[in-house]
């Protein structure tokens, strides 16, 4: 089943690319784009039934030239009526968490047909925003283009404006997720994979609202220096 997975997730990103219409090469498994390769890690441990649900919990690295995977992992959830809608959900949420900014960072927006603007930036870097993976019912003070976010923004820039400016093209990725419910709320954000407790601080702090039910707020921001070229 991991290899259904794996098949299915493959697929997903090569769509993706054919979708944004960038030439890529197919390699030993590996996807070859922009210079880059891409090669998958998949953690799956069986289907989960709850009630009349599937679940589907799902963990995918995505290796960047060969790293640890660490920086663009992201994990799912699936839930359908059956296996095969649970994958297919997995599967849709890790596109939609992961691998739409990371594919925009190597040069494949699906934006790109459109006439996409130019990525933002941040502290110098340009980022890259992923959708927001959310459960349960999330407070409309939460959208992108609320005060709230931009507060989010300004709080993850001053985490970035820390880092060195590398003299080459580089991939960084903040990742963060935040449970609040009616008992309080639980904030962790990690850098390149890794826990920092100075951004989950940061963002401890932010206004979250209040719910009478508890939500589930995720997100994948990826960063990218072009180094002094």
């Amino acid at each position: 089943m991991t290899d259904d997975f794996y098949q299915a997730a493959l697929a997903a990103l090569r769509h993706h690319l054919d979708e944004a219409a960038v030439d890529y090469a197919l390699d030993d498994g590996e996807i070859v784009v922009d210079g880059h390769r891409l090669g998958l890690s998949i953690t799956f441990d069986g289907f989960v039934t709850q009630g009349e649900h599937t679940l589907a919990p799902l963990d995918i690295q995505i290796h960047v030239d060969g790293d640890s995977g660490d920086r663009f992992r992201v994990g799912t959830l699936g839930i359908g009526p059956d296996p095969a809608s649970a994958m297919h959900e997995a599967i849709s949420e890790w596109h939609l968490l992961a691998v739409t900014p990371l594919m925009a960072a190597l040069g494949a927006p699906l934006e790109n047909r459109r006439g996409a603007s130019q990525p933002r930036q941040l502290a110098g870097w340009d980022l890259f925003v992923g959708r927001v993976g959310i459960r349960g019912k999330v407070p409309p003070e939460l959208r992108m283009d609320s005060e709230f976010y931009r507060s989010l923004l300004e709080r993850l820039r001053k985490v970035v404006a820390q880092w060195e400016q590398p003299g080459r093209f580089e991939l960084r990725s903040v990742y963060f997720m935040a449970a609040c419910g009616p008992e309080g709320r639980e904030i962790q954000a990690a850098v390149d994979g890794l826990v920092n407790g100075e951004l989950s601080e940061l963002f401890s702090t932010l206004p979250w609202p209040e719910s009478g039910e508890t939500y589930l707020y995720k997100q994948l921001f990826v960063l990218r220096s072009r180094g002094h070229d």
